[in-house]
């Protein structure tokens, strides 16, 4: 599949001809269904258009070779590559009035939008793609790497089983904003989040209707809710793998991911859907590796491919808006300090900021009319756009430097110092004693190397998001989860701190390969050991997840209503901590099973007999004492670890 450089014959004009009729006929398709059905008219609106572009396509097949089209045909619009690039930009210019029209009147589904979409991305991914690739060059090339696809393979499927193992049930309840996600999700086939690329709090609606797939395919429950982050976090290993491998070889790279594997922090966060960052462990690094892939090898369909990811991404997290910074800065740190690379591989430069700019158009058109949105996370949790910087100056009488170095301080410390609590629990930092070490060694490496525009992209991608975490937002102990965007480069740095550390002792793999291979794997070994305790045997057989005892009763409530087999009003012993509304987990896991909060004391409700009363923690005692008066009825006990959290009784 190869697409040539240019052409000069008559097959060319043939081409641009019958895609502009194809563009006509999807234009007026996308017009008519963009608005209301009108029965006052023999023909829809637009069909002019349809027939118009049905005319150009039979045009386009009466062609035939002449001196002139000949001579013509060598224009450089129609040229293999410059059609290809035209074409990808007018189906996205497509896509994008489409979803203008389809905002305004929503009559059918995305899917045409989206199908639109991706088909201009891969337009333009095809306008740079000159590599030979056939059946027998694929087979080829994997007998000749198997033993390493094999290797990473098998690190892939043992990260999968700790992150799918009783997914739904590890962590036993689901906080708030798992609930509120899994609501909007089931929301996304109408209204404003159907369209795939509107952004609510952040989250792409894409990603969102995803997980309304899921939830639809597995039923409402947590697994479904849960299996997207459990998927990222699984192909965070092979996209870390290529670019731990451009940076520092094979060694490197399944150290690595054997790390991250492993890992109890992205293990955790792999396994509930309220924290996106998840995706950014995998999304960023494959962008960052087509990137520096592409450049060095100036291979322009890898920095197309890139950039279209890029934009891709802006439809799942806000992560995205780091990486965009982050490559903006690299390129022009590349150009004033490293210009002679740089300038020999501009032109891929540009393609990666081609394909982005190509691809990011529909949400590209959201977020201009829609900028709240778009700065959304900035508004309530920025550092400056909140106010927090001012509040916190007159606070405590620090001046704004001091105020901030100690964020970006704080920040970096979340990787290794401080424990990662808020949407954990865990009195562990992100990184054990054995990688931090290992991660500050790599890091001093890394910042000497940084003359290597591999390195340059590496220490951009730790320091940069540190940066973005602890200068831009708040408060500090979301430091904890935010510091994922830079986990994936603190582990390549371990994986290059422990290597050099070897070679440094005299055991290094050139030297002694079993002295070494012994050192890395009980080294592997411990870290393995120490992550799957941290989290399968300190965190997940306690109930620590969930900000207070108040959260984890929304989710054991939401369970329990969920198993009520009858149509019966559900009461709800309420006080000013404990009650129905709080926290969407209730609605989420009961399907919004109605609940009547009752605050005054239970002698003054009047059930009939079928209807449930569930007491929360500080009342349990009551509705006790009222069931020994009104015996008959079932009594149900709900605990969280040695607590009991729920009681429940339907009324004889």
């Amino acid at each position: 599949m190869e697409a040539p450089e240019s052409g000069g014959d008559n097959n060319n004009i043939r081409r641009f001809v019958a895609f502009l009729g194809i563009f006509f006929i999807l234009l007026s398709q996308f017009l008519i269904f963009s608005n209301q059905v009108d029965t006052t008219g023999v023909f829809p609106p637009y069909t002019w258009l349809a027939v118009f572009g049905v005319f150009v396509l039979a045009l386009s097949q009466l062609i035939r070779p002449a001196g002139f089209l000949q001579k013509i045909s060598t224009w450089f619009i129609f040229q293999e590559r410059s059609f290809w690039v035209l074409a990808a930009f007018l189906l996205s210019i497509l896509a994008t009035g489409a979803t203008a029209n389809f905002m305004l009147f929503t009559r059918i589904n995305y899917i045409p939008v989206v199908t639109i979409w991706l088909l201009g991305a891969g337009a333009y991914t095809y306008a740079f793609f000159n590599v030979s690739l056939t059946a027998n060059v694929l087979f080829a090339w994997i007998k000749k790497n198997r033993n390493e696809i094999m290797a990473v393979a098998v690190v892939t499927l043992f990260a999968a089983a700790f992150r799918f193992y009783r997914l739904g049930q590890i962590p036993r309840i689901l906080d708030g904003d798992e609930g509120l996600i899994g609501i909007f999700a089931q929301e996304t086939s109408t209204g404003l989040l159907a369209n795939p690329f509107a952004l609510w709090e952040n989250f792409g609606a894409m990603y969102m209707q995803l997980i309304n797939l899921c939830l639809r395919f597995f039923g409402v429950n947590s697994f479904a809710l849960r299996l997207l982050p459990a998927i990222g976090g699984t192909l965070a290993i092979p996209s870390l793998y290529l670019l731990a491998r451009w940076i520092g070889g094979r060694r490197i790279a399944f150290i690595t991911i054997i790390i991250l594997a492993f890992s109890h922090s992205h293990i955790h966060f792999s396994r509930i859907v309220s924290v996106a960052y998840i995706h950014g462990t995998w999304l960023a690094p494959l962008e960052l590796y087509l990137l520096i892939s592409g450049l060095e090898k100036r291979e322009s369909w890898r920095t197309a491919l890139g950039g279209i990811l890029l934009a891709i991404h802006f439809s799942v997290y806000l992560t995205a808006q780091f990486i965009m910074a982050l490559v903006l800065i690299y390129m022009l740190i590349a150009f004033l300090f490293y210009r002679p690379w740089f300038r020999s591989r501009f032109s891929q430069a540009l393609v990666f900021w081609g394909g982005f700019l190509t691809t990011i158009m529909p949400s590209a058109f959201y977020f201009y009319n829609n900028s709240s949105e778009f700065f959304n996370r900035f508004s309530q949790g920025g550092t400056f756009q909140s106010g927090w910087l001012e509040q916190t100056m007159q606070a405590t009488g620090q001046g704004s430097f001091e105020i901030l170095f100690g964020r970006f301080v704080h920040a970096f410390l979340s990787l290794i110092y401080y424990p990662a609590f808020d949407f954990y629990g865990s009195s562990s930092p992100m990184m054990s004693m054995i990688s931090s070490t290992l991660f500050l060694a790599g890091l001093v490496i890394a910042l000497w190397r940084i003359r290597n525009p591999t390195y340059l992209l590496l220490n951009g991608y730790f320091w940069g998001a540190t940066f973005s975490v602890g200068i831009f937002a708040i408060p500090p102990s979301a430091d904890s989860y935010r510091m994922l965007m830079a986990l994936p480069a603190a582990l390549i740095m371990a994986a290059i701190g422990l290597d050099q550390i070897l070679e440094l002792l005299g055991i290094g793999y050139n030297n002694t390969r079993v002295a070494y291979k012994f050192s890395v794997s009980a080294v592997l070994t411990s870290l393995l050991i120490f992550n799957l305790w941290t989290y399968y045997g300190d965190f997940a057989g306690q109930c620590r997840y969930g900000n207070s005892l108040v959260d984890r009763f929304a989710s054991y409530m939401g369970s329990y209503v969920k198993t009520i087999d009858n149509e019966l009003s559900v009461y709800l012993l309420s006080d000013d901590l404990y009650f129905y509304g709080s926290h969407a987990s209730t609605d989420f896991l009961s399907e919004k099973r109605k609940i009547t909060n009752f605050p005054d004391p239970i002698d003054m409700l009047a059930p009939v007999s079928g209807e449930t009363i569930i007491a929360s923690p500080e009342r349990i005692p009551e509705l006790e004492e009222w069931a020994r008066a009104h015996p008959g009825g079932l009594l149900q006990y709900q605990y969280d670890c040695a607590t009991t959290i729920l009681l429940s009784y339907r009324v004889p």
